[in-house]
């Protein structure tokens, strides 16, 4: 049966079929059986052979589809040698081959004799060629008499474009894949030596003291229950957070630390709560906050009694409807958190002095652990210092040197106001400062400097003011502004104001110096 005459009309319906069928998809698979589909309903009894180049040997092609009606078992995946054949020549060139007719006699080609076995009588082969790629080599062949050349060139050379631009997105889809799969394989590599590092910077504690701590950290953990955690600077209240996040369910998603702190008061709500684009200036994109980042996780806020009050309300409602607001944006972000806090200060006085609010407290507090300091848990000492030195030795590519009683005697003597960050940084510093076999003393530690002895507690109007007085005089006297009492209090300027008047602050000067506004 003679094929169809193509008219501009076809010849547009068919590139428009072949739009949808081939660049509509990235499996490579799909994209062969649909072009292989739509040339055969096209135009007849049509063999469609697709050989890929890209990755292959020089001189190699791999089969990546054959659609033959009069060869159904033809096999997909074979290399394919392209020395004398019609494909090898379009791919040397980049110009199309056309054989018509098919001789089995006198081949031009390597193919020809079987094609002619098959029942083909004319071959056309394409070069799939994206930019200054050639990517492959698509081949069309129609039974004798059907005069390739007059009734589907044209059109087969745009489907051929289609095909070379569907090859291409389909080589980086799975260029794609294949670095998803390294990046898999990497991740789950990191975890493991996440897990062993976690192992290795285990929570040491021998005390009785420390022991009922993490008794508590152990019943507290599997929960999603707000913690509190309550001590001196450097005691170990971050490595405590992480402890109560590494045995709760929530062990495989982030951790993620912020010290309220160490930000300036201007930017906490954006790193805490993240912004929108042109919130501020400067804020050039979307910017996701630290409890997105730690959605599905555990947020640890490290110095939270020194968070401003804008930052406390936002956090309240965090606690309360597990749902922000990013800076400058108006739809509710739903998160899914657990809140370990962490504080060296004494809350319930700021709640009482007006610098903290008190639902937020409570919130906070709802399971609260307090870190003893490292001078009331004496037992922990030797074996602190033992992990510290194991693990600075390690990261100087040492063995560890040996320790005397001497050493022993003096970390025992010290009082340690600075807790464990103190003898952490004590040990390294002795390490670096003993390349011999034993560990020496980097200085005399002796007996700790005297502590200014502890006033008895006043009234609440009598500390209230107190602290009132001290923070005008560290301000000199400025109620508002940068660096004011006001600011240094965390309270609004008029609240100050009020404050002062009620306690009869700023009628004379405090400490040596009139308030000033």
């Amino acid at each position: 049966m003679p094929l169809p005459i193509v008219t501009h009309d076809v010849h547009e319906q068919v590139v428009e079929e072949a739009i949808q069928a081939v660049l509509a998809e990235v499996d490579l698979d799909v994209i062969m059986a649909r072009t292989g589909r739509l040339l055969e309903r096209r135009f007849g009894a049509t063999r469609v052979v697709i050989r890929r180049l890209d990755g292959q040997p020089a001189g190699q092609a791999l089969t990546a589809l054959v659609s033959d009606p009069r060869h159904p078992a033809a096999g997909v995946g074979a290399p394919f040698d392209l020395a004398g054949t019609a494909a090898g020549r379009a791919a040397e060139t980049r110009r199309p081959v056309v054989v018509d007719p098919v001789e089995a006699a006198r081949p031009r080609f390597r193919d020809e004799p079987a094609l002619a076995a098959l029942g083909y009588g004319s071959l056309v082969a394409f070069p799939l060629v994206v930019g200054e790629r050639v990517l492959g080599v698509l081949e069309i062949a129609h039974p004798p008499q059907e005069g390739l050349l007059d009734c589907c060139l044209q059109v087969a050379r745009q489907v051929a474009s289609l095909v070379a631009i569907a090859l291409h997105n389909s080589l980086l889809v799975g260029e794609v894949r294949r670095l998803n799969g390294l990046l898999g394989r990497e991740n789950a590599l990191l975890k493991e030596e996440l897990r062993q590092v976690r192992q290795d910077g285990r929570y040491v504690a021998e005390s009785g003291p420390m022991l009922a701590v993490l008794a508590q950290v152990r019943r507290v953990a599997p929960s999603d229950t707000t913690v509190l955690v309550r001590g001196e600077t450097g005691s170990g209240k971050e490595g405590l957070a992480r402890m109560v996040h590494e045995l709760s369910p929530r062990r495989e998603a982030p951790f993620v630390p912020i010290n309220l702190a160490a930000i300036p008061e201007g930017l906490v709500e954006s790193e805490l709560f993240g912004h929108e684009k042109g919130a501020f200036t400067g804020a050039l994109r979307r910017r996701v906050g630290r409890f997105e980042q730690a959605d599905g996780g555990t947020i640890f806020l490290d110095e939270v009694g020194d968070a401003p009050p804008a930052v406390q309300v936002r956090l309240l409602r965090v606690l309360q409807e597990r749902e922000l607001t990013r800076v400058g944006g108006a739809e509710g972000v739903k998160v899914d958190v657990r809140v370990v806090a962490a504080t060296n200060k004494a809350l319930e006085r700021l709640v009482e002095a007006g610098a903290f609010r008190q639902d937020l407290y409570y919130r906070l507090a709802v399971f609260p652990l307090e870190l003893p300091p490292l001078r009331e848990r004496p037992g922990d000492l030797r074996p602190l210092a033992e992990h510290f030195l194991a693990r600075h030795a390690a990261a100087m590519h040492r063995r560890p040197p040996e320790v005397g009683e001497a050493f022993w005697r003096a970390l025992a003597a010290h009082d340690w106001p600075g807790n464990v960050r103190e003898l952490e940084n004590f040990v390294q510093r002795a390490l670096i400062l003993s390349p011999g076999p034993a560990l020496e003393l980097p200085g005399p530690l002796g007996e700790s400097a005297p502590r200014a002895p502890r006033r008895a507690l006043g009234t609440f109007e009598e500390e209230a003011r107190d602290v009132i007085e001290r923070a005008l005089l560290e301000a000199g006297g400025r109620v508002y502004g940068p660096g004011g009492a006001a600011a240094l209090l965390g309270l609004k300027p008029t609240t100050l104001q009020g404050k002062m008047k009620r306690y009869g602050i700023g009628e004379g000067p405090p400490a040596g110096g009139r308030a000033r506004v």
